[in-house]
């Protein structure tokens, strides 16, 4: 069995060497706005198979001992690294976890990016969840799923979303997507109305003289309004 502590240590020694690794035998720069971070060939394409092609084949980059980053910015790049040198995930947030699944399934780092979904997952809302959507759409089906389904059984009214810039933009950009969302609130609503009908038959509970219970399925997507009226 694998010593933590020893994990640790490791994880420490090698965070210490990135951030000294213009002194420390750095072989290469990648390049990002207006930043230069030096780092090691080994250790980035020992994590990332994408690094590894890149310095192994005879490209531009492996000849010139530089790599120009350009599609996210040296904040995520950093977090990114620290992820290849340490394995440490602590650094994401809700400010770069968005793009730092996006840079992790660009550098297949499958952990990383694994660990970004759940993290957006845990923080969803009815706020971003059309955001999530769409990245996961693009980037992650996991996510995606997840996205749909709550939608379906989380937002208590549509109106929340149908009246955001979000998703008057999904309905131009995607609209595929945003008809296969409708349909799922459909089916989702459909589902609970059958299962409210089936308990009203087999509940045997008889209703209490004088009441008459009234239960209306509204297109609320999981809410359910109940009254009770006298007679």
């Amino acid at each position: 069995m694998g010593d933590p502590q020893s994990l640790k240590d490791l994880s420490k020694d090698l965070l210490h060497l990135f951030n000294e690794a213009s002194a420390s035998f750095a072989d290469v720069v990648l390049k990002c706005e207006s930043f230069t971070v030096p780092v090691h060939k080994n250790i980035l394409a020992a994590r990332s198979p994408v690094f590894s092609a890149m310095f192994k084949n005879d490209m531009r980059e492996s000849q010139e001992k530089t790599v120009d980053i350009s599609d996210i910015g040296i904040s995520v790049l950093r977090v990114m690294l620290v992820y290849i040198y340490t394995g440490n995930t602590e650094d994401i947030n809700m400010s770069n976890a968005q793009d730092l699944l996006y840079a992790a399934e660009k550098y297949q780092l499958m952990r990383l990016k694994k660990v970004c979904a759940e993290y957006l997952k845990s923080n969803a809302s009815d706020q971003n969840v059309l955001n999530l959507l769409v990245l996961g759409d693009l980037h992650d089906q996991d996510l995606r799923d997840f996205a749909v389904n709550f939608i379906c059984h989380k937002v208590a009214e549509f109106s929340v979303l149908e009246n955001t810039e979000e998703w008057k933009r999904l309905q131009t950009e995607k609209p595929s997507l945003a008809m296969e969302i409708l349909i799922s609130l459909v089916k989702a609503r459909d589902k609970k109305v059958k299962e409210l009908t089936y308990f009203k038959i087999s509940d045997p509970t008889p209703t209490p003289k004088g009441f008459n219970f009234v239960q209306q399925g509204g297109f609320g997507y999981g809410q359910q309004e109940k009254s009770l009226k006298f007679r």
